[in-house]
């Protein structure tokens, strides 16, 4: 692994450092805050701070200084910082400056021997260089560029201002001391907050597989409810309710071979599916051979019996075609009736929103009486489509455990004609 971590994507990269920097943001202020009143704070309270030449120029560069990090207070609430990352230096120029300027002030203004440069360097340094190992945010090659260039200035300061070679050394050593702790510091908090990183990719990768499976079994809105602990419990006046059977399963099942038969059922099951998508149904639940589906429920749109009805006729369509191709009739019946249901989803295992109710059971009696590639319908579906479409005359019917019920048969769209 490399020393200084980078994704290999450049796109996931930027993605860390804009979530990075953005989560940083308010102990990033706070060190903008601090960190300028320490290092004030260290050359205010430095002795040989005493003659008026000195603390003239001291309370300038403190007024500059606070001005240039207010400026950089503002900006870290803008796209850029979190955007361009070699923004993080610009604070530690104006810092680096100011102590130049400083300490170029106690050299001509303060005794040589009242004035110890390698005590004020390290202190300074070990300061300046804990206060960016925090601020500069997923952005380790930068710090480590920015703080050996410093350390190399401050020995070129040393060497053009006659500072000896013993000091220098001490100077150089006890510096490179903070600089590696630094570094270090730096790193280690880059690297972990990669680690944490993936960690949060890998576990809403997961969350999104979770809901994309929990959405495949269950309305978004009603998975959403689930999730915030609600008792997911609904009555719906007026829905219309599809039944679509196979004419025969039984017969069909003793002539296929197993995996043929299932083959067959998946194509019935792809076709319905598609074609519920098309005119807004909403998909319940498969019962063997059988396809449920509802027409004004949780995901689809309006009361929709002229839906519904549209629905089975599409579905019928389909099917003749894929029987055409495929050289083995299946065919349909399919029943609707609009009405009250209550809808919601119970249990923990295996979880479902259902619907339950007389509309249901009389749905599925009708489609009983219904012709092989035939819709038939009750009076309260047919009453709110008969606009649209054309039924025969009423017929009035014994179901079981519902008794004599008026139901109407769609005609074909020849004899529509």
């Amino acid at each position: 692994m490399a020393f200084i971590n980078h994704f290999e994507e450049d796109e996931v990269e930027q993605e860390y450092i804009r979530s990075e920097r953005q989560s940083r943001l308010y102990s990033t202020r706070a060190v903008i805050v601090i960190g300028p009143l320490i290092f004030l704070g260290f050359f205010m309270l430095t002795p040989v701070f005493s003659s008026n030449e000195a603390f003239a120029i001291f309370n300038i560069t403190t007024v500059v200084t606070v001005a240039f990090f207010a400026t950089i207070m503002f900006v870290t609430g803008t796209r850029h910082y979190i955007e361009k990352t070699w923004l993080d230096v610009l604070p530690f120029i104006c810092l680096s400056i100011a102590a130049a300027v400083l300490m170029t002030v106690l050299v001509r203004t303060v005794d040589p021997e009242q004035l110890d440069l390698t005590k004020i360097s390290v202190i300074f340094f070990g300061l300046i260089y804990f206060i960016a190992s925090v601020l500069f945010v997923a952005n380790v090659r930068l710090f480590m560029i920015w703080a050996i260039g410093l350390l190399g200035v401050f020995f070129v300061y040393m060497e053009t201002h006659g500072i000896s070679i013993d000091e220098m050394y001490h100077s150089v050593v006890n510096i490179g001391f903070f600089l590696l702790f630094a570094i270090f510091s730096n790193w280690e908090v880059d690297r972990r907050a990669r680690e944490m990183f993936v960690s949060r990719q890998q576990l809403d990768l997961e969350r999104k597989k979770t809901e994309k499976l929990l959405y495949n079994v269950l309305p978004q809105q009603v998975a959403k409810r689930l999730r915030a602990g609600e008792v997911v419990a609904d009555s719906f006046s007026d829905i219309s309710v599809v039944f679509i059977d196979i004419v025969g399963f039984s017969k069909l099942s003793k002539q296929l071979s197993p995996g043929h038969l299932v083959e067959q059922l998946n194509g019935f099951f792809l076709i319905a599916d598609q074609c519920a998508n098309r005119h807004g149904i909403e998909k319940v639940k498969t019962i063997g051979d059988c396809y449920l589906a509802v027409s004004g429920g949780t995901t689809s749109n309006g009361p929709g019996a002229k839906e519904a009805v549209n629905f089975a006729i599409d579905v019928i369509a389909e099917m003749q075609n894929r029987a055409a191709e495929s050289g083995i009739d299946i065919q349909l019946r399919v029943g609707v009736h609009s009405g009250p249901v209550v809808g919601g989803v119970v249990g923990t295992n295996r979880l479902a929103y259902d619907y339950w109710g007389d509309t249901m059971n009389i749905a599925s009696r009708i489609e009983g009486a219904a012709e092989p590639n035939g819709i038939a319908v009750s009076a309260a579906t047919y009453f709110q489509c008969a606009n649209s479409h054309k039924f025969g005359s009423p017929e009035t019917i014994p179901l079981k455990g519902v008794g004599d019920t008026t139901i109407y048969r769609l005609k074909p769209a020849m004899e529509e004609r």
